[in-house]
């Protein structure tokens, strides 16, 4: 049940995005309301990293050119995702934050210019063998997956929709 509801806020998701990033046409049935969703998503993403870094153009929010972060992130996360509970915000939003990091340090520790005590920051968060177990196991998953995507994940935001949540995230731009 849970994949089919995934499924579907992805099918939603990728709807508003394409309201955004081309014309529509007449059989496109996008509503103003999806629009606007995806927009207000975007403007609170916008304004939290400008509030931080002062600037916007070292991050990208939108380029129709590359995988969208919010999308590699549900398929990276998604043995995790898969164990929580979607429809409850706070525990999706924990899940979300909790992939994110576990993303980034996966890029971080790779780094060959970083520090051992960068390499070892996890260590406090993993006092068990089991969450030691899960971590190298995203680890290695995020090597399998996406070796090449070396774009770090800055910010997020989760919008209700009527059919779940929709999440934008934004992130560095693609190493050249």
């Amino acid at each position: 049940m849970k994949k089919k509801k995934r499924k579907h806020i992805i099918k939603h998701r990728d709807k508003i995005w394409k309201q955004q990033s081309i014309k529509t046409s007449p059989e496109t049935k996008i509503t103003e309301e999806d629009g606007r969703i995806f927009d207000e998503s975007l403007k609170r993403l916008r304004h939290k990293i400008t509030r931080i870094t002062g600037t916007e153009r070292d991050v990208i929010f939108r380029n129709n050119y590359i995988e969208k972060m919010s999308d590699i992130l549900l398929e990276y996360g998604e043995p995790f995702l898969e164990t929580i509970d979607t429809s409850n915000k706070a525990e999706y939003e924990n899940a979300i934050m909790t992939t994110m990091m576990l993303w980034n340090y996966a890029i971080i520790r790779e780094d060959p210019e970083s520090s051992e005590e960068t390499k070892e920051m996890l260590k406090p968060a993993t006092p068990d063998a089991e969450s030691r177990s899960f971590v190298n196991y995203m680890l290695d998953r995020k090597r399998q997956m996406f070796p090449d995507n070396k774009r770090l994940m800055l910010h997020y935001d989760l919008s209700e929709v009527p059919e779940g949540f929709h999440l934008s995230i934004a992130s560095t731009p693609q190493e050249s």
